[in-house]
């Protein structure tokens, strides 16, 4: 059990790491990581709870990250065909223009870290964190209602 519990600090670190180097790459861009993350999750249109969903945080939140997205011009709120009071939260084409930056700040840093890492193999990380994921997506609802 020391192993599993050694992995899983080692991945409490690694995600310190990473969040450092998504606000880093937004704020290269005058962003922060949340922002980037409302934007990329926008697209075309979809609603800020959805979005809210699927970044697993609170629709509030999001609700106040999409209002500055739309004061600031990255995002537009337009009319949502299928339901007239929630709207549909779209990315502008100045906010395109802003996540290419951030894109081309997230490319750098990938080469850098595959540079400083290049033994890892990185198909089989993948694979290894998917099954973690998946079994923790099982295991901890159990946990919780037991």
């Amino acid at each position: 059990m020391d192993e599993v519990d050694g992995a899983i600090h080692a991945l409490v670190s690694v995600n310190k790491y990473l969040r450092d180097a998504g606000e880093r790459a937004a704020a290269a861009a005058g962003q922060t990581h949340a922002r980037r993350m409302v934007l990329q999750s926008a697209g075309d249109g979809t609603t800020v709870a959805d979005i809210a969903r699927a970044l697993g945080l609170q629709r509030q939140g999001v609700q106040r990250i999409a209002d500055e997205l739309a004061a600031d011009g990255l995002g537009r709120y337009r009319n949502n065909p299928r339901h007239k009071k929630s709207r549909l939260f779209a990315i502008t084409p100045s906010g395109q223009s802003t996540l290419a930056a951030i894109g081309e700040e997230h490319v750098a840093w990938l080469t850098d870290l595959n540079g400083m890492a290049p033994e890892i193999d990185w198909p089989l990380l993948h694979f290894t964190l998917d099954r973690l994921a998946a079994a923790l997506q099982v295991i901890s609802p159990q946990r919780l209602q037991a």
